[in-house]
């Protein structure tokens, strides 16, 4: 299995200290283990305007080595200001880079044989693959044996605060290789917590995501979702988008907030900026009187504190935001 060339694909081979637990799973599966991720013109691979921009990928061998693979890709779109400002990544610096043709027959082969690894990767990384293999004519990938990072105990929200929590940092994030180690780190602090064979368990399995009601009409909403956002870099107008699918619009917001907390929509989609800047100023003094938890019900008694002396526009959603930007 030949990785594939081009003007911006580097190879290196990475010392196998610090990821010892990974190294000692590759070895006792024997099976190669490889975290992986991509970045993408969209937000979600459901829409026929998705492409990959940049591919990396950890490679952890049985017999104790690693190296790491990583790219840019022609995507052959355009890739959207929205995704540009979250990514770094420009259509300039695509162009003339190999498209994903190039690696269809390397990932198709690591799907099938390795353990692969990533983060809310089986709704975006997986299938972000298996669409772009057949788009350029590779029918068939699989991903056989897979890990979501984002299903195992104690791990929930976006990579940059799933990792945080654990004191694992990143100058960078939203670039494919940044993103593989943060990836692989927070895995390594799993394994020496919980042990290989947690993870075992958890192969296969996907993210959590809470809540209730029909999941696959919630899926549908948040396909739709993201589309918009990725079309026109704004939200859909969430009371006409909730009256569409009969669904109110506190429950809209839900979906958005579901979204910005997944890492896959930037809080700004949702945020208005004047209540933002006065939460910002307010809401740690309200915490201190009023604070009872987040759970529903739970924040009445701080929204009643915060409401009086607020600008128009706070409700549940505005606070929900301010406080996973908290932390």
């Amino acid at each position: 299995m030949t990785p594939p060339d081009g003007p911006q694909c580097e190879s290196l081979l990475v010392e196998p200290d610090s990821i010892h637990h990974l190294s000692a799973w590759a070895a006792r599966r024997n099976q190669p283990v490889t975290v992986f991720d991509l970045e993408a013109t969209t937000f979600t691979p459901a829409v026929k305007w998705f492409g990959i921009t940049e591919v990396a990928l950890l490679h952890i061998y049985p017999d104790g080595t690693a190296s790491t693979r990583s790219a840019l890709v022609n995507p052959e779109r355009n890739i959207p200001k929205a995704v540009r400002e979250l990514t770094g990544i420009t259509n300039e610096a695509v162009r003339g880079q190999p498209t994903w043709e190039a690696w269809t027959s390397y990932m198709h082969d690591v799907a099938a044989g390795h353990l692969t690894v990533g983060y809310h990767s089986m709704g975006f990384d997986c299938p972000g693959v298996v669409r772009q293999n057949a788009r350029y004519g590779h029918e068939g990938t699989e991903f056989v044996t897979h890990l979501d990072v984002a299903s195992l105990p104690g791990v929930s929200g976006k990579l940059i605060d799933a990792a945080a929590e654990r004191g694992i940092v990143s100058e960078t994030y939203h670039r494919a290789l940044a993103d593989v180690w943060v990836t692989a780190r927070l895995l390594e602090s799993l394994a020496a917590e919980h042990g290989l064979g947690v993870l075992e368990e958890h192969i296969g399995r996907g993210p959590k995501r809470g809540g209730s009601g029909n999941s696959s009409s919630r899926d549908v909403r948040r396909t739709e979702l993201l589309e918009h956002f990725t079309e026109h870099g704004s939200l859909p107008d969430l009371a006409a988008f909730g009256e569409r699918h009969d669904i109110k619009r506190s429950t809209a917001e839900g979906d958005v907030v579901r979204l910005i907390d997944e890492g896959v929509l930037p809080s700004a989609a949702l945020e208005r900026a004047v209540v933002q800047d006065w939460l910002a100023e307010h809401l740690e003094a309200a915490i201190l009187r009023e604070w009872r938890g987040e759970a529903d019900g739970r924040l009445k008694p701080l929204m009643e504190t915060l409401r009086p002396e607020a600008p128009e526009g706070l409700d549940y959603t505005q606070l929900r935001l301010a406080l996973m930007k908290r932390g």
